[in-house]
């Protein structure tokens, strides 16, 4: 059996602190990476999905889900040119990579 000290470090990356996102609007981050996940919330007839951003904030790391499809179509059209600097803002009730 492995030894979490084993793993790469890649692997054994954990981003520990959750930040809302409503409290990064407006700030400028360095996106890092993103995963879509699936949400136990939902409804209709497909599954439901959030998406786990990971940034980094004034030297630490971080990370905010979000259920913006706008905002996983942004991180899905860049996901080869991370990491990024981005502000995400809120337009209406759309957020947005800017």
């Amino acid at each position: 059996m492995k030894r979490w000290s084993d793993l790469p470090v890649e692997k054994r990356d954990v981003w520990v602190e959750k930040v809302k996102i409503g409290d990064i609007l407006g700030k400028e981050i360095c996106i890092t990476g993103y995963e879509i996940r699936s949400s136990r919330y939902g409804g209709g007839d497909e599954p439901a999905e959030y998406v786990q951003i990971n940034f980094e904030l004034s030297g630490e790391r971080h990370f905010t889900n979000t259920s913006s499809m706008l905002l996983r179509k942004q991180l899905e059209s860049i996901k080869d040119n991370l990491p990024i600097l981005a502000t995400i803002v809120q337009k209406d009730r759309w957020f947005s990579l800017s």
